[in-house]
């Protein structure tokens, strides 16, 4: 079947661009700046460039990352508990709220990251306040693989690694998407049609 360009729980097709007025500098198209990840990366498109997938990481995966910091949070917690002293537990509570505002800031930063797929290039953009954009034009894409280790297995989430041409970018491998077995095949699809063994998109929500 065609590709309509989204699958559910992804997002749908939009315009790259917003129309302004220009000013010195400025194109006739320009996304307006915000502080939503959606409208982060509509930031970075360029105009008339299309989204055919996009993604984030995926929250099991996260939760399955921070699995050995609770436990070792937990165990100290426990001991802090058996000992029965009050500074000492006054610590562990201040030590659990450390702990609590580190997980946060890493869960933002994990729902900042977003991993795009377009007819031009594949692109990742994360960061809260200092924002980064890295992106792979599918001409110098050169390999795709996929692996799961033990937990990711156990989230149902993978590591794509991407081999390009451009040895000096920092941009190697897509983590903890929600269904990596798709965003899988939609690269590899992707590079087809690149090189020319595909005419389009032709990709199942199956």
């Amino acid at each position: 079947m065609t590709h309509t360009g989204h699958r559910p729980g992804s997002r749908p097709l939009r315009p790259s661009g917003r129309t302004s007025r220009p000013g010195a500098g400025q194109s006739t198209q320009r996304a307006s700046r915000g502080w939503h990840p959606d409208t982060i990366v509509d930031a970075y498109l360029v105009p008339g460039e299309r989204v055919v997938l996009e993604e984030t990481r995926s929250v099991r995966g996260f939760l399955m990352n921070q699995i050995l910091l609770f436990c070792v949070v937990l165990l100290a917690v426990l001991l802090v508990a058996l000992i029965g002293q009050a500074l000492l537990t006054s610590l562990a509570l201040l030590a659990c709220l450390g702990f609590a505002a580190f997980v946060a800031i890493r869960a933002l930063q994990a729902w900042f990251t977003r991993y795009v797929v377009t007819d031009l290039r594949v692109l990742r953009v994360s960061g809260v306040l200092n924002r980064r954009a890295e992106f792979i034009p599918w001409k110098k894409i050169t390999d795709i693989t996929r692996s799961e280790s033990l937990l990711q297995w156990w989230a149902r989430t993978a590591t794509i690694c991407i081999e390009s041409a451009n040895d000096g970018s920092g941009f190697r491998s897509i983590e903890d998407v929600d269904d990596p077995a798709y965003f899988y095949r939609v690269l590899v699809e992707m590079v087809d049609r690149k090189q020319g063994r595909l005419k389009d998109i032709s990709i199942s929500d199956q």
